[in-house]
C-alpha cells in the first residue's frame, strides 16, 4: 500500500510545477529507482514519461540525468541530440535504432526495434502492446528492408484502408503498387502491397505471390467474443494467407496469450506493456442519466484546449450529446468549417446534426456518415481546424488520430456494457509518441471491472458443435476435425441444396437457404419468367426477388428498422435510389416520411444507413444467394435459361453509381461530387479510372465549389500529383 501511495504521490508531484522545482533530483532519483528494479520498470518507464512532458522545469545539468533515464526504458525517439553530453556512445545508441525508412529524425523504440529484427529473421509475430507504441512502422520497416515482393495488410474497416494507404503511398508509391479496391487488378511482376478488409481479401484471387501478411486487430480472430460474419470472415483470411506458407504478423492492444495457433505455426508473442505516453484517468461515476452526463461534458470541454475525442456508444447517443453541446451556446460558428458545412447544406437537408454540430467547430463521426465526410472530420481534426469530435467506436478502432483527451461518456458499446479489453482499447486513444507525453481520459459514468487477463482464442483450431457452420464449410479438408467433418456430413445428407451453393451463400443462414429453395421449387414454371433474368430485371422480375428476399431470407430483421415491411416496399426503395438524379432526393423522401418521433435529423440519418448498410451491403449479398439458389435449381431441371444477378448486385453495392466513380468515396471524394465529375464520360467502371477522372480536374475551374477543391487536392496530392 506504501508503494502505491508513493508511485501515486511521484504522479502528483510530478504534475506540479512548485514540487518539480523545489527537489528535481529527489523526484528523478525516485524515478531512477523505480527504471533499475525489474518488477517496477514500466512505472518507471511511466514516470519517465511524465518527467519528459515537464522537462523545461529541470535545471539544465539535471537533464542528462533525464536522458539517461530515457535510453535505459528504451524511449530512444525521445533523445534530446541537441542536448550538452550526446557523445559518440549516443549517437551509436541512434543508428541502431534507425529503421531503413529514409526521413529525417525517424526513429525505433527498443520494442520496435525487437519486432523488427524478429520478422526480418523470419519469425511469426504476435504482438499485444497499446495504441501509442506504433506498430505500424514496424510494418512500413519491413517494406522498406525489401524483403517481399507482394504483401498484404488486413485492416478491420474501409476507412483504415484509405488511411494506411495514403501512408503508404507517400513512403513506398514510387517502389510499390498499393492495391486497395476490388476493382483494381494486381500485376505479378511489380512489388505490390495489398490494403483490405477480409472481405476483399477473401474475394480475391491474386494473393497466391504473398510471402508477408499483417492482420491489424488480431483480437478480433476470437469466436467467443463474436461470431458473426466478419469474424468468420477475417478467420478463414487468415487460414487462406497463412497456410500458403507466408510469414505473418499479428498486431492488437492489451492481449495476455493466444491459443488456437500454436498446433499448426510457430510464432513468437510479445504481450508487452510498453508504452510511450502516460495516461491520467478521471472518473466522475455519475448515474446512466443524458441529463446530469451532459452537464459534466459542458462544464468539462471549455477547459480543455487540445484535440478531444468524445465517445458514445451509438450514433443516436453521438447526436444527443452533439445536440447538447450546441445547444450550450459554448461553441461560436467556427470560420474554418465554413466552406463545408455551405457545400453540405447544398446536398444534405440543414437540419442534420452532422451539419449543425460542424457549424459550431464540433465533428461527428460514425457508421452512418459517408465515408468521404468522415474523412473529412478526421483530417480538419488532424489540421486543428476542430479540436472535438463525438464519435461511436468507428473512430476508436478504426482510424489512427492524433489526441491529447478522450471522454468516455457511455459504458456501453451499442448495447452491452465496456468490458475491460475495450475500455482500455478507448482509453488508449488519448497521448500520442513525441506529441502529447500524456493522454488524459475522463470517464462520466463508473469505468467497469479490471479484467487483470484477456486471452485470444483463434477458432480454426478449436472446432466443436457451436463452432459457426460457414467457417468449417469453407475450410481445407485438411484443417477439420472430426465434429466438423460429421456436421458437413449430416448438412450433406439433408440438404436439397447443394454444399458448393450453401458455400456461395455463407452470409446467408441455412434455414433461410432451404427456405428459398422451398419457395422456387414449389412454383418452378410460375417463376421462371420472374427468376431467370440477367443484367437489370423488369420491374416484375425485380418484384417477385423483393418479395423472396422479403418473405423468407429477411423477414423484417434488417428491413424493419426502415420501415419497410414487405417485398413491394423493398422494391419501391430501390426503385426510387436507381431512379434518383441525385442522394438528395432520397433524402428529402426520407424526411418527408420520417416517423413521428423522428426529428429531421434522425430521418436523414436513417435514409443514409439504409443506402450504406443495406443496399449497399446486406441487399446484395441476400440477392445472390436469391441468384445462386435458383441457378442450382434450374440448371438441376434441365432449363436452358437460367438467372444471374451478379450485375444487379454489383450496382447496388455501388448505390447505382458506376463502380468507379462510387470508389472515390474511399479517396475521399464524395458521391455526390463523383457522379458531377463523370457526367458524360461514359462507363467509369473502376477505381483507376475514376482516379483518371480525378486527375484531368482543373482545379481552378469557377464551377468548383471551394470546398469541392479542398477535396481534390487532398486525394491528388494523397496520390504524389
Amino acid at each position: 500500500m506504501e508503494n502505491s501511495q508513493s508511485i501515486q504521490a511521484l504522479r502528483a508531484a510530478l504534475a506540479a510545477p512548485e514540487a518539480v522545482a523545489s527537489d528535481p533530483f529527489g523526484l528523478l532519483q525516485a524515478i531512477s529507482t523505480l527504471v533499475n528494479n525489474h518488477p517496477s520498470h514500466s512505472i518507471g518507464r511511466e514516470m519517465v514519461i511524465r518527467a519528459l512532458s515537464v522537462q523545461d522545469l529541470f535545471p539544465e545539468d539535471h537533464k542528462i540525468i533525464l536522458q539517461s533515464m530515457v535510453k535505459s526504458v528504451g524511449l530512444i525517439p525521445y533523445l534530446d541530440r541537441e542536448l550538452r553530453g550526446f557523445d559518440l556512445q549516443d549517437r551509436m545508441l541512434i543508428e541502431a535504432h534507425r529503421p531503413p525508412i529514409d526521413e529525417p529524425g525517424l526513429l525505433f523504440h527498443t520494442l520496435q526495434l525487437q519486432i523488427y529484427r524478429d520478422l526480418l529473421a523470419g519469425r511469426n509475430v504476435v504482438l499485444s502492446a497499446s495504441t501509442s507504441v506504433g506498430k505500424s512502422l514496424v510494418v512500413d520497416a519491413v517494406i522498406a528492408s525489401g524483403k517481399h515482393h507482394h504483401m498484404v495488410i488486413v485492416v478491420p474497416t474501409i476507412a483504415l484502408i484509405d488511411e494506411t494507404r495514403r501512408r503508404l503511398s507517400k513512403r513506398f508509391g514510387a517502389t510499390y503498387d498499393v492495391v486497395t479496391h476490388p476493382t483494381q487488378a494486381s500485376d505479378v511482376t511489380r512489388p505490390t502491397i495489398f490494403v483490405l478488409t477480409q472481405e476483399r481479401a477473401l474475394a480475391r484471387q491474386d494473393l497466391g505471390e504473398v510471402t508477408f501478411f499483417v492482420i491489424d486487430e488480431f483480437y478480433k480472430l476470437d469466436l467467443r467474443r463474436d461470431s458473426t460474419d466478419r469474424t468468420i470472415d477475417l478467420n478463414l483470411c487468415f487460414n487462406k494467407l497463412a497456410r500458403s506458407g507466408a510469414q505473418f504478423y499479428l498486431i492488437g492492444p492489451n492481449i495476455d496469450a493466444v491459443t488456437g495457433l500454436g498446433e499448426s505455426y510457430e510464432y513468437t508473442f510479445i504481450p508487452s506493456r510498453f508504452s510511450t505516453v502516460a495516461l491520467d484517468i478521471v472518473v466522475y461515476g455519475l448515474p446512466r442519466d443524458d441529463e446530469v452526463r451532459c452537464e459534466k461534458l459542458i462544464e468539462i470541454l471549455p477547459r480543455l484546449e487540445t484535440p478531444t475525442l468524445v465517445y458514445c456508444q451509438s450514433p443516436a447517443k453521438a447526436a444527443l450529446v452533439a445536440e447538447a453541446l450546441i445547444d450550450s451556446k459554448l461553441f461560436p460558428e467556427n470560420f474554418a468549417t465554413a466552406d463545408v458545412v455551405d457545400w453540405l447544406v447544398r446536398e444534405y437537408p440543414e437540419q442534420w446534426i452532422f451539419i449543425r454540430a460542424l457549424r459550431c467547430g464540433i465533428g461527428v463521426h460514425h457508421g452512418n456518415i459517408p465515408r468521404a465526410l468522415q474523412q473529412y472530420v478526421v483530417r480538419a481534426f488532424e489540421q486543428g481546424h476542430i479540436k472535438t469530435i463525438v464519435c461511436t467506436s468507428t473512430i476508436i478502432e478504426g482510424v489512427n488520430t492524433v489526441a491529447e483527451n478522450v471522454i468516455v461518456y457511455d459504458k456501453r458499446i451499442g448495447g452491452p456494457n465496456l468490458d475491460s479489453f475495450t475500455f482500455k482499447n478507448i482509453a488508449g486513444r488519448a497521448g500520442r509518441m513525441t506529441k502529447y507525453f500524456i493522454g488524459k481520459v475522463f470517464v462520466l459514468e463508473a469505468p467497469p471491472a479490471d479484467d487483470p487477463s484477456y486471452s485470444v482464442e483463434v477458432g480454426i483450431q478449436h472446432q466443436d458443435e457451436k463452432t459457426p457452420f460457414p467457417l468449417i464449410l469453407d475450410l481445407p479438408e485438411e484443417d477439420l476435425m472430426i465434429v466438423s467433418k460429421q456436421r458437413i456430413e449430416d448438412v450433406r445428407f439433408e440438404s436439397p441444396i447443394s454444399l458448393a451453393t450453401i458455400r456461395l451463400n455463407r452470409h446467408i443462414p441455412v434455414e433461410d437457404q432451404y427456405a428459398v429453395h422451398r419457395v422456387i421449387s414449389r412454383d418452378l414454371v410460375l417463376l421462371q419468367d420472374s427468376l431467370a433474368w440477367k443484367g437489370s430485371p423488369e420491374p416484375h422480375q425485380l418484384l417477385a426477388v423483393c418479395n423472396i428476399i422479403y418473405d423468407q431470407i429477411d423477414r423484417g430483421r434488417s428491413l424493419g428498422g426502415y420501415g419497410v415491411m414487405s417485398g413491394v416496399g423493398l422494391k419501391a426503395e430501390l426503385d426510387r435510389l436507381r431512379m434518383a438524379k441525385s442522394f438528395r432526393e432520397v433524402l428529402d423522401h426520407w424526411v418527408v416520411r420520417k416517423r413521428f418521433e423522428e426529428s429531421i435529423s434522425d430521418a436523414v440519418e436513417r435514409g443514409l444507413r439504409f443506402m450504406r448498410r443495406y443496399v449497399s451491403f446486406t441487399f446484395p449479398r441476400q440477392l445472390m444467394a436469391v441468384s445462386h439458389i435458383q441457378a442450382e435449381i434450374y440448371d438441376r431441371e434441365g432449363v436452358a435459361k437460367v438467372g444471374d444477378y451478379s450485375f444487379f448486385a454489383t450496382s447496388a453495392e455501388s448505390l447505382f453509381m458506376e463502380s468507379g466513380l462510387f470508389a472515390l468515396d474511399e479517396y475521399g471524394v464524395p458521391p455526390e461530387l463523383a457522379r458531377r465529375l463523370g457526367k458524360g464520360a461514359g462507363e467509369i467502371r473502376t477505381l483507376n479510372a475514376g482516379l483518371g477522372l480525378v486527375a484531368k480536374v482543373d482545379l481552378q475551374a469557377k464551377n468548383l465549389h471551394p470546398f469541392e477543391r479542398e477535396i481534390l487536392a487532398d486525394v491528388l496530392a494523397s496520390l504524389g500529383r
